[in-house]
Order: C-alpha cells, then sequence, then structure tokens
C-alpha cells in the first residue's frame, strides 16, 4: 500500500490512510489531512501498512467521474465515452463486483462533487470536495482491488462533466435515519449531518478552535448548498457544548519507539508483480522520469543539443531526424540562469519553438527572477525539467559529495514529482569522454543519474561546421551506440550524419579516415616532421597524438609498423 501511495503522490496528488479494505479514513479531519509530503506518506504507512490508499481530489487538481452503474464490460464503457464525445484519459476500474465501475481522472477543478445519472448510467463525480480510492486499494463490499485500466495521460474536465446534473433521489430519507457519511456531498438534512459529523469530531478530542474550523470547512466544500452563516453558527454553538473526552493516559517507559517491521525495507511482492519496463518520451534516448545528464566540454553544443530536445518534445517530430517521441509529456520547463534573454530568445527563434513558448515550452533566463528546484511544484507532474547548467544550482562545491546528495535530492525530488530531467554539466578537462571523465566534480553526481551523454566536437576549432560526437557512458536501463551530428546552417537544428554505430566501428572509421589524410600529405611531402603532421591532420578534423602520428607514419612508409590507438605493435621480421 506504500508503494500505491508513493505512485500517488509521483503524479502531484495528496493521499491519506484508510481503514484497511474501508472507505473510512484513519486521519482525524479526513480529506482535508491529505498530504504529497513523501515523509508524511511513509510515516502514515509505517504506522498503518494496510491501509488503504484515497486521494483527495480538490488538492490534487483533479476531478474524477465515478461511473458506478450501468455498463457491463470495458467494450460498453467505451461505446459510453464514444456516444459523449469523451476522449480517454486515466482510467482506474473500481473493486466493485461483478458491476464493471470506473473512475476517470481529469486535470482541472472547479466541478461540484455531486451523484449523477445519464440514461442507464450512473455514479458519482468528485470535483471541489471529497475523494476517491487509490488504485491498488482494496473494496469494502468485493474484497477485490482498484486496478489501473488506462495508463495514460490525464485529459483536462471535457465541457460533458461539467454540465452534469446532480441525479434526483429516488428516496427519501427521514431525520431518523442513520447519518452515514461517505466523504461526499451533503444535500439532505444538511444540519442533522452536520451536528452528526461536529459531535463525531468532538468525541476525537478537538477543542472549540478546530470544531469551528471543521465545521467551516464541511460546509464550504460538501454542503449543497452550504448552510447560511446563522445557521451555521447555531450548530456549531451547540456542538462546542459537547463534552470534550479525556485523553487516554499512556506509560511508557523509555524511548517511545513505532513498532518497525523489517520487511517494509524491502520490495514487496505486489511492487514486483507490477515493475514494469522503462518507457520512453524518446525512444532509445530519454526514459520517462529519469534523471538524465548531458555532458560535454565548454562551448561545445551542449545547449544546442537541448533545444533539439526541447523541439522534439514540443512538436514530435523525431529527435535528429532519428529517434522517435511517442510523447506522455505534459511541457517542457527550460531554466537556463547562464544566459539573457536576448540570446536565448534568439535561440528558440532559430529553432522555432517560439509559438510554443508559454503553452508547453516555459523558459527561464537570467533576465528573469531565479527560481530554485526547490520552488518548482506544480508544474511538474507530466514535466520535462531541463537544468541547464546544473553549476548555477548548486549549493555547495560540486567536489564535495555532502553537497552534491544534497542536490541530487533536489532533483529526486523533481522525479518523485513525476517529472523527467535533463541536466546540463561540464566534462573535466582533457576528458577522455569516460562516465567519471565526462562529469567535472564529486563521483556522487555520476552515481545518481540514470543516463549519461557525452558530447564532443570533432573540430572544437570550427564550431559551426564540425560534428558532434554523441555517446551514452551510463547505460542503465537502455543500450545505444554512439553517433555523430551534423548542424544546419544558420539554424540550430541538428541532424544524424549516418548511423548509429558501435564505439570500435566508430574509432575504425576514424583511425582509417586519419590514415588516407596522412597518406595524401606524405605523398606531396614524405619528410615532413610529426608536429607539421599533427598540425595538418588537425586542421581536416582528423586530429591524432604525436605517438599515433609516428606509428601511422613509420606504416605508411613502409618501416612495418601497425597503426593502433593504443601502443606500437611491430611486424615480425620477413
Amino acid at each position: 500500500m506504500l508503494d500505491a501511495a508513493l505512485r500517488c503522490i509521483s503524479r502531484g496528488w495528496h493521499v491519506f490512510p484508510c481503514k484497511p479494505t474501508s472507505k473510512e479514513p484513519l486521519t482525524k479531519r479526513s480529506f482535508l489531512d491529505a498530504s504529497a509530503n513523501e515523509a508524511q506518506i511513509r510515516a502514515w504507512w509505517l504506522h498503518w501498512p494496510d491501509a488503504n490508499v484515497a486521494i483527495a481530489v480538490k488538492p490534487s487538481g483533479i476531478t474524477v467521474l465515478d461511473t458506478d452503474h450501468g455498463i457491463a464490460d470495458e467494450d460498453g464503457f467505451r461505446t459510453f465515452l464514444v456516444a459523449r464525445g469523451l476522449q480517454e484519459t486515466y482510467a482506474v476500474r473500481t473493486g466493485r463486483r461483478p458491476e464493471f465501475g470506473v473512475q476517470l481522472y481529469y486535470s482541472g477543478e472547479g466541478v461540484k462533487s455531486i451523484a449523477w445519472a445519464d440514461g442507464e448510467q450512473s455514479g458519482d463525480i468528485r470535483g471541489m470536495s471529497g475523494y476517491v480510492m487509490a488504485a491498488g486499494s482494496v473494496h469494502p463490499d468485493s474484497g477485490q482491488e482498484y486496478e489501473v485500466l488506462w495508463d495514460m495521460p490525464i485529459v483536462p474536465v471535457p465541457d460533458y462533466v461539467r454540465a452534469l446534473k446532480p441525479a434526483l433521489k429516488t428516496k427519501t430519507s427521514t431525520p431518523n435515519d442513520p447519518v452515514m457519511d461517505d466523504g461526499g456531498p451533503i444535500a439532505a438534512h444538511r444540519n442533522v449531518h452536520m451536528i452528526s459529523l461536529l459531535g463525531k469530531k468532538r468525541s476525537e478530542g478537538a477543542d472549540d478552535e478546530h470544531l469551528r474550523e471543521y465545521a467551516i470547512s464541511v460546509n464550504e466544500e460538501r454542503m449543497v448548498p452550504p448552510l447560511d452563516e446563522d445557521e451555521l453558527e447555531r450548530l456549531i454553538k451547540n456542538a462546542c457544548r459537547f463534552s470534550v473526552p479525556e485523553p487516554e493516559i499512556e506509560v511508557i517507559i523509555g524511548k517511545p519507539v513505532a513498532p518497525v517491521d523489517w520487511r517494509t525495507r524491502y520490495m514487496t511482492e505486489y511492487a514486483f508483480r507490477n515493475v514494469k519496463p522503462p518507457e520512453f518520451l524518446i525512444d532509445g534516448f530519454l526514459a520517462k522520469k529519469s534523471v538524465a545528464m548531458l555532458a560535454g566540454p565548454v562551448a561545445q553544443r551542449k545547449s544546442i543539443i537541448a533545444l533539439n530536445i526541447a523541439h522534439a518534445l514540443c512538436t514530435g517530430e523525431p529527435l535528429f531526424g532519428y529517434f522517435d517521441v511517442p510523447g506522455g509529456h505534459e511541457r517542457v520547463v527550460y531554466l537556463c540562469p547562464e544566459m539573457g534573454a536576448s540570446s536565448f530568445v534568439k535561440r528558440i527563434k532559430q529553432i522555432g519553438l517560439g509559438k510554443y513558448i508559454g503553452t508547453t515550452l516555459f523558459v527561464q533566463t537570467m533576465s528573469e527572477t531565479p527560481t530554485a528546484l526547490d520552488d518548482l511544484d506544480e508544474e511538474l507532474p507530466g514535466a520535462v525539467v531541463i537544468v541547464d547548467t546544473i553549476t548555477r544550482f548548486i549549493e555547495g562545491d560540486e567536489n564535495k559529495s555532502e553537497d552534491m546528495r544534497k542536490f541530487a535530492q533536489k532533483v529526486f525530488r523533481l522525479m518523485n514529482a513525476g517529472a523527467t530531467v535533463i541536466l546540463l554539466h561540464h566534462s573535466k578537462k582533457g576528458s577522455s569522454g569516460s562516465l567519471d571523465d565526462g562529469l567535472r566534480g564529486s563521483s556522487e553526481l555520476a552515481a545518481f543519474v540514470d543516463s549519461c551523454w557525452v558530447t564532443e566536437l570533432d573540430d572544437p576549432k570550427k564550431p559551426y561546421e564540425s560534428l558532434s560526437k554523441m555517446r551514452n557512458v551510463k547505460q542503465r536501463d537502455f543500450e545505444s551506440d554512439p553517433f555523430k551530428l551534423k548542424p544546419a546552417p544558420g539554424f540550430y537544428y541538428l541532424s544524424m550524419d549516418g548511423e548509429p554505430e558501435p564505439e570500435a566501428s566508430l574509432k575504425s572509421k576514424a583511425d582509417d579516415a586519419a590514415t588516407n589524410a596522412l597518406r595524401k600529405l606524405l605523398a606531396d611531402n614524405p619528410k615532413m616532421g610529426i608536429n607539421k603532421i599533427c598540425a595538418a591532420l588537425r586542421a581536416e578534423g582528423n586530429g591524432r597524438g604525436p605517438n599515433w602520428v609516428r606509428a601511422a607514419r613509420a606504416a605508411v612508409l613502409g618501416g612495418g609498423v601497425t597503426v593502433t590507438e593504443g601502443p606500437m605493435h611491430h611486424a615480425p621480421c620477413p
């Protein structure tokens, strides 16, 4: 159940515990206690490990259409949607059996919580108040789990749902009927329900101030329509006359310790069964809800590559004309405090992203008030957050592991809130392109990222013409071969140069190209010195070190030396 609760808060939803196999809240204030704080969630479910998970709809920013009756199966449910012009969204099949009850989740607020009916179908809406049971919870009557039916992005509340009217009551209740509270809207005998709820709250130990706050919140969020001020005040005064129960005395010898089942430290069988393979926002390049790093030397196209990623995500066009974009995100948040607005806007326009600003692309430069990673909140669920570069967001020393662990915790908070994170960082000077060299600073940084793309120019002296070499030096959840990118003149768009190939193949081709260039140089001047050859090869984009040049020169001139990138290997004498 803890796993189910954590999955909810990773989407930005606020949850609270209910009794096991029940819809009855375990917290004093019901859905008003709901939280998206991971520490609070873990504390609740450590104390009540079998508690059902309830989602408070209003603070979660969602509206849920619950279809309880009148639908036989999934095909019938799809027919119901098509007939009303409703598109598919995240959906949960309730534990109600044998009926086929479904909860449709929508983003957006302002819809009253009502019971509704439309033809043979009926159910409830949870919008401005109340709660729904999350996937993984157990239905109190059937003992069956609530199950995710359609795991897909949540769409906005449709007009059909906003236009639904409260269903007519088929049974007239009387004030003498037992007051049953399901957490939903209260339209009949409101004062009876209110005094009953206040009496229950008083019996739980609520003082006068707490009782008044609770009454006001219930009146605003659940009474249809709300009680007038005079009637509400009368009920509050009556409830405040109820006696407050004496607190139970508990004697504890020594330091109180909450009971802990050691099994809670490990993956549950339920979690094991529900682990899914990684989903991709960009196939073979960027996994969903992951932390990806894009590293490289200074001024070697990291920001340009990041803009190409943003372009692919906003437009849906393949990244670099090669990697498909299946979707599954809602917005791109690009934080670039290292660049002024004029420079960044120029790049945005040249890559064709201007029309997405303020809709699916949200950018911040050094010209705007800087936002700390801790301040990101409502924009996170479903977002791709690009941090360019992390140097501006690290508090402390990037070479100290304790400071980098603090930074990692901030990044994990973004991911747990439903975001995919791309971090731009600089490589060490003289980097070999390995994971250790690819990221400047503490090794703690390399440890917490899921993937790390390292980029460098073939020829840094030709920044506008040179190809960019890309390779993934940390392949945790997926494998990828290195590839090269070519720039479009006067345009920041990059495209694939050839196909991705294994590292050994790329090195072999590069060696062949350098060797052919060397042959041409020696054909014109066989006595050319090592330093001049190195300079000439660099000028042609085939840069090699003196050792390689010395061995290759001997091989080309018939010195009996085999050319490699490692130590020299002398061929045997004939």
